[in-house]
């Protein structure tokens, strides 16, 4: 596991650069972004670039899905949607006031499309990846977020110290989407 851990804290790529470069393997993410992009939120510091980790994902996230790092970060992720990812949906439960995105209830609560699309450009000015492949990814997740300690992970993460406060912000969204907000 030393060597996924030594590539998640390698050194983040772009996100345009991510898209093209990350392999249609199984594996983990890890997403880092500039201090101060998301209001409340501090992470661990990267040990060179001036970042801080933000979420740890995996791809496939169980041993029946097909996900590969490739369709998960950027078909879910970077070119998705928030009804599609958990990273997205924090990002906006935190940033939909500030930033005054709408968002509306579909089965769970999801940004209007013009809104995605601002929250796709918010994240390819602000946030930057490393992955690392990994034959079983889901085996080594709960470690993985324990040993990193990333704030926007809620499963497996309860212990983190702002667990509470993205949990609330996603309660507030939540509510805010089935009220039409």
């Amino acid at each position: 596991m030393d060597d996924v851990v030594a590539a998640l804290r390698g050194l983040p790529v772009p996100l345009a650069e991510a898209a093209a470069d990350v392999p249609a393997a199984p594996g983990l993410y890890a997403w880092w972004g500039r201090f101060g992009a998301l209001p409340g939120i501090s992470g661990p510091r990267h040990e060179t670039a001036d970042l801080q980790l933000l979420y740890v994902g995996t791809a496939p996230n169980g041993a029946t899905s097909q996900a590969t790092l490739r369709s998960r970060v950027v078909g879910d992720h970077i070119r998705g949607t928030t009804g599609s990812s958990t990273l997205r949906r924090s990002l906006a439960a935190l940033l939909s006031e500030q930033q005054g995105w709408r968002s509306r209830w579909t089965t769970r609560p999801v940004l209007v499309n013009a809104d995605e699309l601002r929250l796709s450009e918010w994240m390819a000015e602000r946030l930057q990846l490393t992955w690392a492949e990994h034959p079983e990814p889901w085996t080594v997740e709960a470690q993985l977020i324990a040993d990193l300690e990333p704030p926007l992970n809620q499963a497996d993460n309860r212990d983190h110290p702002l667990h509470p406060f993205v949990r609330e912000a996603r309660t507030r969204w939540r509510e805010a989407a089935r009220s039409g907000g």
